[in-house]
């Protein structure tokens, strides 16, 4: 047994170049990078690659990624750890092909400056093409040329064996593109998914780095993907036997890590306390509190990160927590001061995640919690900032816009630099936040929107949620709630239950069972109780029974029990629907 270990700093140009295939064995788990993970990724390289100095500064590290290459095995190099960043980068790399393609066809050089940018296009269009596929010399040099070469799955420098991977040919789908639009027309939509829900993790992260290629013009798409390439680097450990490396990678997952941030500042912190014992207790204090809290400590950081930023007003995005205290050190010296804030920041997430407005922001992007919490430290309790963000929640669910945009993460990073100055009400702050949405956001498109097929669930509680205050009732989530669906949309009596709503065709049937109006709440033992019973049924339960709608805590749910018809049909999700709609476009818009 070849019990040999090498370590070795590649920069991404090396990692790719020196492997013919990067092979997923199947016990992997299935790609599961979001849309917000690549927007961190993107601002990692910007901001590198902004202050960055060849001559002075190291190369932007990425992580560790462990493989292990056997000979004898059918594939030679299987990744058991950093499959995730290793497709990811493989998704980066394909948009910045594309892009520079689309630029390298609109150059007509007429000076020195555009005859060198134009050289340098091409010299990183065919080291691209060499990281992301094993062609040899006569195909890569007709493909490069952009003669006549037909790019096949086995090109492709990436095997995907995963059994948990259900569409891992839309990862091929993608490689083997040659335009955004024939990419766009031609990946996998997921049955009975909506919107952006259809699509998999694969695509929307390919197109979210394609669209952010497409801000940059033609210099600043070679800078950036000459940075990415050349200036960022991994650690790539090979073990040459696979059970070794798996052992590798268990010790790496458990205490064989380096220090994460937390643990820098934590050790930082201990060393400079003036009473050591005293933050060790103070800090053992705020551990136990976010072990029994919806907050965790990373998250607690962060929230801390964003009330910091609002006092010093110096810069408006979150940095990452390593960078941030390696500017602001001086907050760690003044350890009793930092544990009583963070005391202080649990106290107030505490606090407003257990108001009704806080348990439907909990619905919505995680993003928007760190500045409900730094208005409430600075302004103290306003209930109103709270709404505004939901509203902004549901704005960021509805429409195409990221949050990384200026609609959202811009938007609420500027007015956080407002929250620490005593001389801004609060009134001034959400009557900014109201300018704001009725300047950026159209109604009606968003009302259209929500009359739509499969609309997120955040908007189902959110309905909910508004239905309870129009009628005067108090609004409260269980730990166990379920999205419950009236009219049901399986089960043994599908095909009944579908003649009597007035569908023939199943696809229409389908789409209407997940239309916004044909959505509840309802307690997770009730919804198991009555499953999928007929309309009428779940109706009939008694309140003894508290099995069906009448023993509901939700308004919606209980007001079906009144309701006139025996039977739950299409023009009754219609009704519901459009209902439901106009409830949240006028709260949004702030006409109820």
């Amino acid at each position: 047994m070849n019990k040999k270990i090498d370590s070795e700093n590649q920069t991404i140009k090396a990692y790719f170049e020196s492997k013919n295939e990067f092979y997923i064995p199947s016990y992997q788990r299935p790609y599961a990078w979001q849309v917000s993970q690549c927007e961190k990724l993107i601002e990692d390289i910007e901001r590198h690659q902004e202050n960055f100095d060849k001559d002075t500064q190291d190369n932007y590290f990425f992580g560790t990624v462990l493989i292990a290459q056997e000979t004898g095995e059918q594939h030679e190099v299987a990744l058991i750890d950093g499959q995730q960043r290793t497709t990811t980068f493989m998704l980066l790399l394909k948009a910045l092909l594309l892009r520079i393609k689309e630029e390298l066809a609109k150059i007509s050089p007429s000076s020195l400056e555009g005859e060198r940018l134009r050289d340098k296009l091409i010299s990183l269009k065919g080291m691209i093409i060499k990281m992301l596929y094993h062609l040899n010399d006569d195909d890569e040099y007709l493909y490069s040329k952009g003669f006549e070469y037909q790019l096949q799955a086995i090109d492709i420098k990436y095997v995907n064996d995963s059994i948990s991977e259900l569409h891992k040919d839309d990862f091929v789908t993608i490689l083997l593109g040659e335009s955004y639009s024939d990419i766009t027309n031609s990946v996998k939509k997921i049955e009975n998914r909506r919107k952006d829900n259809k699509y998999t993790n694969f695509f929307k992260n390919f197109r979210y780095f394609y669209r952010e290629l497409e801000t940059k013009n033609n210099l600043q798409l070679a800078e950036f993907a000459e940075h990415f390439i050349m200036y960022c680097q991994v650690i790539t450990i090979t073990s040459y036997n696979t059970d070794q490396a798996i052992n590798i990678f268990n010790s790496l997952n458990g205490t064989g890590l380096p220090l994460t941030p937390i643990e820098v500042i934590v050790s930082q912190t201990t060393a400079n306390a003036k009473e050591r014992k005293v933050f060790e207790e103070n800090w053992r204090s705020i551990v136990e509190k976010t072990d029994h809290s919806r907050l965790n400590l990373n998250s607690l950081i962060t929230h801390y990160i964003f009330v910091k930023l609002a006092q010093f007003q110096s810069e408006t995005r979150n940095p990452g927590v390593s960078a941030f205290f390696n500017k602001n050190n001086q907050l760690l010296r003044e350890d009793v001061l930092f544990t009583m804030e963070l005391d202080q920041i649990l106290t107030i997430f505490e606090s407003y995640s257990d108001s009704p407005e806080g348990m439907i922001l909990d619905r919505f992007n995680n993003n928007l919690k760190p500045f409900a919490t730094s208005f409430q430290f600075y302004k103290g309790v306003e209930n109103e900032f709270l709404i505004y963000l939901i509203k902004l929640g549901a704005l960021l669910d509805l429409s195409e816009s990221p949050y990384s945009s200026s609609k959202f993460k811009g938007f609420l990073e500027k007015i956080n630099l407002k929250f620490s100055k005593k001389e801004v009400a609060p009134e001034e702050i959400i009557s900014e936040m109201k300018q704001h949405i009725a300047g950026e956001f159209n109604k009606q498109e968003i009302e259209e929107t929500l009359l739509e097929s499969g609309v997120p669930t955040s908007l189902v509680y959110l309905n909910d949620y508004l239905y309870a205050k129009e009628k005067g009732e108090m609004f409260s989530l269980s730990n166990q709630v379920d999205i419950e669906h009236i009219m049901s949309q399986s089960g043994q009596n599908r095909e009944n239950i579908m003649a009597d709503a007035g569908f023939t065709d199943t696809s229409e049937f389908k789409e209407y069972a997940e239309k916004l109006g044909n959505k509840i709440l309802l307690e997770a033992d009730i919804n198991r109780a009555i499953g999928d019973s007929w309309f009428r049924t779940k109706k009939m339960y008694t309140i003894a029974d508290k099995k069906g709608y009448v023993g509901s805590r939700y308004v919606i749910a209980k007001s079906l029990t009144n309701y006139p018809k025996e039977t739950w049909d299409k023009e009754d999700i219609d009704k519901a629907t459009t209902k439901a709609a106009k409830r949240i476009t006028d709260f949004i818009f702030n006409e109820n």
